[in-house]
């Protein structure tokens, strides 16, 4: 259950005399954002927007995911050459920008707008939390970044090594090595192409500027409260992808070769508490939810099937896998006393996994040992952690080592979470955990997008979050701990550890698998002893879809996935009859 990340559902007015009910609307909720800029935001409620009205050279396939992609605004898959290091990518021609300010009549994307998105990655003026992740990759561009740190105002006319324009319609983009996994790095909004106009027009701020090419056009957004979509009518003809897989066949048979997107608009109402967003999906006025966790009885049997209320009203179920996301008790291994690792791990012995997955996740999750889920490469067989509590006994063995016998002597521990009821909750939770070996700690509520920036600053002691990947490999949940992703990027723990980045840089310039899960399960062995974050659980999700909606994917990321979406009105009508 995403509540600290995303809570994906609806909200809109839906009565008999709507006259939405004779337009394909989809009615979505989401936490709150931080912002709409795709280089810069982090956060699963904006990214999932952002897949709305953004682009990339390529797409996950909706129906074969995470692995296989599909070509987006390149036209076809990249050739490849130089042992695999160089990616030449045709551009898509005739892909309009959507009407904004910054441009004058229409604009079609180019080769150079791609070019123009990874220097605004490297822009050290700007500080893109991914610059990070693409610096490990892209040849040239921590030199572009250095170049450009030197200078009072980034200079874009400086050419970048790795990524070049061809012509026009051609883009190459050259690695530092091989890269089993580069293609599927390509599929995320950070990667969208922005023009250079877009940059001066609106100084280089797209946090409330969208300049995309998606499915949807943003029509309105009024923080904190509502944001609306309508079907982009300049979009490119677009059909609905074939796939052999058997889950989905049914959406196939009856869509395959159709003009995508179907749906005509997209209300978002931003909403945190889940009691309304439960009361409204059993009114109608949600076209999918996921199951809050006070209500999952309700929903859900105890051998996780739908409950007869549920199959009465003709509500579906769908479950997400639960190997690519980890829940977390963030450590700020830079404070004066959390970077005593015998702190930590008396945290972690205090702390009851087993009661806090009952307690918020219908005790459905798998319990995280390690930051990496069982299964991946380099967890599997998975590993087992000693620090899986409560034992007490040894938490306060571990206070004593770190010079706190009894919690004497230990300030007030403050943890850091995001402002809503159920995160309120999670900290008691974790203060009365900590009371039974003599840690004083309190919670400090903070609005969400606060949180990020305390957590990307390390502003805080312990914060509780969650990480989600749209791939599940080591290095996507390794990124968490990898030195230099720290400060501002996604090393928000401030974790440093000299064998562990040498390991990371081996399974990253190897395209060895053998090599690359040897390093992975060095790294988890060193991330297991040192404690650095406290891994809680990995997530089922388990979402509910009324019968109108056609084409759903449950996942955990769905931007972009609703071009795919449409509505039976003929069935949403009879069903609202009745209220």
């Amino acid at each position: 259950m995403k509540y600290i990340l995303l809570i994906l559902l609806v909200l809109t007015s839906c009565s008999k005399n709507n006259s939405g009910l004779n337009t394909k609307v989809l009615n979505q909720v989401s936490s709150p954002l931080t912002h709409f800029d795709p280089q810069m935001t982090t956060g699963l409620a904006s990214l999932i927007q952002l897949g709305k009205v953004y682009e990339s050279l390529l797409e996950t396939h909706p129906f074969n995911g995470p692995y296989e992609v599909l070509p987006s605004l390149a036209e076809e898959l990249p050739s490849l050459s130089n042992g695999k290091t160089i990616y030449t990518f045709k551009i898509r021609k005739g892909v309009k920008y959507h009407p904004c300010k910054c441009i004058k009549g229409e604009r079609f994307v180019r080769a150079m707008d791609f070019v123009t998105t990874f220097k605004r990655i490297a822009d050290p003026h700007l500080s893109s939390p991914h610059f990070g992740y693409w610096k490990k990759q892209i040849k040239g561009l921590e030199e572009w970044y250095e170049q450009n740190r030197k200078l009072d105002k980034t200079n874009y006319d400086l050419p970048l090594e790795g990524v070049k324009v061809i012509d026009e319609y051609t883009l190459q983009i050259t690695l530092k090595s091989a890269n089993l996994y580069f293609v599927n790095d390509l599929t995320t909004p950070s990667t969208a192409p922005i023009p250079r106009e877009a940059l001066e027009y609106y100084k280089n701020d797209l946090s409330n500027n969208v300049v995309g090419t998606g499915p949807f056009v943003l029509d309105s957004y009024v923080r904190k409260s509502r944001i609306q979509y309508s079907r982009n009518k300049s979009y490119r003809k677009k059909l609905f992808p074939n796939t052999s897989n058997k889950r989905f066949e049914e959406y196939v048979k009856e869509y395959a070769g159709k003009e995508v997107p179907f749906l005509e608009k997209i209300v978002v109402h931003v909403i945190n508490e889940s009691q309304t967003q439960w009361l409204n999906f059993m009114k109608g006025k949600l076209d999918y939810l996921e199951v809050p966790k006070d209500n999952f009885s309700q929903a859900i049997t105890p051998s996780k099937s739908l409950s007869p209320e549920m199959l009465s009203k003709n509500i579906s179920l769908g479950i997400t896998p639960s190997n690519s996301n980890v829940y977390y008790f963030g450590f700020n291994n830079k404070d004066k006393f959390l970077k005593n690792k015998h702190l930590r791990r008396a945290i972690a012995y205090a702390f009851d996994q087993y009661e806090y997955n009952r307690l918020f996740f219908n005790g459905t999750a798998d319990i995280a040992n390690t930051i990496l889920p069982p299964g991946i490469l380099g967890n599997n067989p998975p590993m087992k952690s000693k620090f899986i509590g409560p034992k007490i006994d040894k938490a306060k063995q571990e206070l004593k080592l770190a010079g706190y016998p009894n919690g004497k002597g230990l300030p007030e521990i403050v943890l850091t979470v995001r402002s809503s009821t159920l995160a309120r909750q999670i900290g008691e939770f974790f203060v009365k955990e900590m009371k039974k070996v003599g840690i004083n700690a309190r919670v400090e509520m903070v609005a969400w997008g606060k949180l990020l920036e305390k957590a990307q600053k390390g502003t805080y002691q312990i914060f509780y979050l969650a990480w989600f990947v749209g791939l599940p490999t080591g290095f996507q949940f390794f990124d968490l701990l990898y030195g230099p992703n720290w400060p501002g990027s996604y090393n928000r723990m401030g974790h440093t550890n000299k064998k562990f980045d040498e390991l990371y840089r081996k399974a990253l310039e190897s395209t060895d698998l053998s090599i690359q899960e040897m390093s992975f399960m060095a790294m988890n062995r060193i991330a297991l002893e040192n404690v650095p974050l406290l891994p809680l659980v990995h997530a089922k999700d388990f979402f509910l879809r009324q019968g109108w909606l056609k084409n759903y994917v449950p996942a955990e990321a769905t931007g972009g996935l609703e071009q795919y979406y449409d509505i039976d009105l003929h069935l949403k009508k009879k069903f609202l009859e009745k209220f």
